[in-house]
């Protein structure tokens, strides 16, 4: 099947950027040599899910979370996301939506997987597909074509099903209506915050409690895991003397990539921009054009452009350097600028240029025509270039070779030695957020799944900048809390932070319970020596800018009531200030529906897709014979 994907497979090219290629990678991932064994750890009807799908799914995810929250991530907060049953739920996930597509006649045909393998940026050269990095990604990842092509389906047959369960949602002209009322209802509010920081000055310090505060808050407190590593490297430039390159192959490459070696018509310039937005009423632009022909004038009767610009320029990124804008192509700048710009001649000065961005005056500096190297002109690089990639090749194929004899033996240093390669060791304790000298260019995962390792484990192969290198883990220093004298100074700060947190609340709730009594938040404030504000109307779609309430605070205070005008407790803002505030008045919308539909119905329809979309796959869950073969 798709053949077209199969033929003229070529040399290996590492051109990877892993996280670019597709979901299916992140939960199915390729064979892997070192997978072993047949360990159940779940059954899905007839389905069954191995220890090695699912450690893949967790990885992965785990990989996926420690990007996104860098150190902030902790066992506790692992423990918070559930992340081994979140793996676990996927791959039941994927293998319940892949049968639905063949129960409903979803299934992928051989045109939409061609097509979608095609669309692959991962898979792409000067915005073409390229086969060679076809190949070349598959086989790292020890996926066959057919394999690959089957997960792509799989997937495409997924979204199909996910699409068909959607469509089932409708959102009526009543639900439109009521979110209408709900998001353009208007209050006004009269309130007094209460910052926390005004109140951490008043805030008791000694010993006993600093060292109480650190006792009860250890988890804020921890040196990270640090461990101590050790890799061998199979460099690139080491093994380019064991490769060599035809004729043949250097003229191949040229004729396969020329794009590489033409160059477009580029001019540098300089500009002075007035800025103006396209629908400016005719009276801004007259105004701006009559400043903008001053400087013009001034410009054509030998003033120095440079020192124009930056003077009258609007361009804050290039008006500090006279306005220049480097060399540049025609598809880099917006049609009217790069048409004015290419018409001219070195030292020419452009009449106005309008543009999205306001009104210009151009300069150019200097004009390179488009240009191709001929094949002679461009043969050391093409040489050096084949070179380059047939030693990483070679490098990649020898460090394979190596990571299995490692893997299968257990031992870096007996294998390193009987292949006479070197054994880096890092002297000190890296944590995962440290630089690892000599790991240049690995991916920014990579740090992540070393610090997923056991003690003594060893890493797959990992591509870096000057070649490819295996890892070990030599020791590991578990996390632990730092004394309190190692981190006083924070524990001092943290400490006044919360205590003037639970004063702020403290008297924030003696004045609410003032005003209750009152009536009137505006006596009790007064009586308080404390000033209430009255804010502006405001509505849920545009809060109050001065009051900035946000989430369930701002849901609190919609919900108050003329019988009602006080809430149980003060509110809180995204300053993280203690509010206390009382319902002045409410408002119907003024805004017009009819305006809003379209944005309402697409929110609303969103919000029932997923909806919809849980409950049918729920259901569907339900339905399957889902066995949980292991403990995770």
């Amino acid at each position: 099947m798709l053949d077209v994907f199969r033929r003229h497979a070529t040399s290996w090219l590492i051109k990877v950027f892993f996280a670019l290629i597709v979901i299916v990678f992140i939960f199915w991932g390729g064979y892997s040599y070192r997978e072993g064994g047949k360990a159940e750890v779940a059954r899905v009807d007839d389905h069954v899910i191995s220890v090695a799908e699912y450690d893949r799914a967790y990885s992965q995810m785990l990989e996926m979370y420690r990007r996104q929250l860098g150190g902030a991530l902790s066992d506790e907060m692992l423990k918070q996301f559930n992340l081994k049953q979140q793996a676990l739920d996927s791959l039941i996930d994927q293998f319940i939506l892949t049968k639905a597509a063949q129960e409903f006649g979803l299934a992928a045909t051989e045109q939409e997987v061609q097509q979608r393998i095609l669309e692959f940026a991962a898979f792409q050269q000067d915005g073409k597909f390229s086969q060679e990095r076809y190949n070349a990604l598959l086989q790292q990842n020890r996926l066959t074509p057919e394999t690959f092509e089957k997960q792509v389906g799989e997937e495409i047959g997924r979204e199909k099903v996910e699409g068909f369960v959607k469509r089932r949602a409708v959102v009526t002209e009543e639900e439109i209506a009521a979110d209408f009322h709900f998001t353009f209802q208007r209050i006004q509010l009269a309130c007094v915050p209460f910052d926390p920081k005004q109140y951490e000055g008043q805030a008791s310090v000694d010993e006993g409690k600093l060292r109480a505060f650190h006792e009860q808050h250890q988890e804020k407190y921890r040196d990270p895991q640090r461990r101590r590593l050790a890799y061998v490297k199979f460099k690139v430039d080491e093994l380019l003397g064991q490769v060599s390159v035809s004729e043949e192959e250097i003229r191949q490459y040229y004729e396969e990539n020329p794009r590489k070696y033409h160059q477009d018509a580029e001019v540098r310039a300089r500009h002075i921009l007035f800025k103006l937005k396209e629908d400016a009423p005719e009276a801004e632009v007259a105004r701006v054009r009559a400043e903008a022909e001053k400087v013009l004038t001034e410009a054509r009767k030998g003033a120095d452009f440079a020192a124009l610009a930056a003077k009258h320029s609007k361009d804050e990124a290039t008006a500090k350097n006279g306005g220049d804008l480097g060399f540049f192509g025609r598809d880099r700048m917006v049609p009217t600028f790069s048409e004015a710009a290419f018409s001219m001649k070195p030292g020419e000065i452009s009449d106005l240029v309008r543009s999205p961005y306001g009104l210009h005056i151009i300069k150019v500096e200097e004009v390179r025509p488009e240009s191709t190297r001929t094949l002679e002109q461009a043969r050391t690089e093409v040489e050096s270039t084949l070179k380059q990639e047939k030693a990483r090749d070679l490098a990649f194929r020898k460090v394979t070779d190596f990571s299995d004899q490692v893997y299968a033996t257990q031992d870096l240093e007996k294998v390193s030695k009987s292949l006479q390669r070197e054994v880096v060791t890092h002297e000190g304790w890296l944590s995962q957020n440290d630089p690892f000298p000599g790991m240049e260019g690995a991916a920014p995962e990579f740090m992540g799944k070393i610090f997923g390792m056991p003690e003594k484990g060893m890493s797959d192969v990992v591509e870096v900048s000057d070649g490819f290198v295996v890892v070990q883990v030599k020791g590991i220093q578990a996390e632990k809390t730092a004394p309190l004298e190692k981190v006083k100074s924070q524990v001092e700060k943290d400490y006044r932070e919360e205590e003037g947190r639970n004063l702020a609340q403290k008297h924030a709730t003696e004045l609410l319970e003032a005003a209750r009594k009152s009536g009137s938040l505006e006596e009790s404030a007064k009586a308080g020596k404390l000033e209430a504000q009255k804010t502006d109307w405001f509505s849920r779609r545009q809060p109050d800018k001065d009051l900035k309430l946000r989430g369930d605070s701002l849901s609190r205070v919609f919900r108050l009531q003329a019988d009602q005008p006080f809430p149980e407790t003060p509110v809180t803002d995204i300053n993280n200030r203690f509010v206390v505030c009382q319902l002045l008045g409410k408002l119907d919308p003024d805004a017009d529906v009819e305006k809003e539909r379209a944005a309402i119905m697409k929110r609303l329809l969103t919000q029932k897709q997923s909806t919809v979309w849980r409950n049918w796959l729920e259901e569907r869950k339900k339905q399957a014979d889902v066995k949980i073969l292991k403990e995770l």
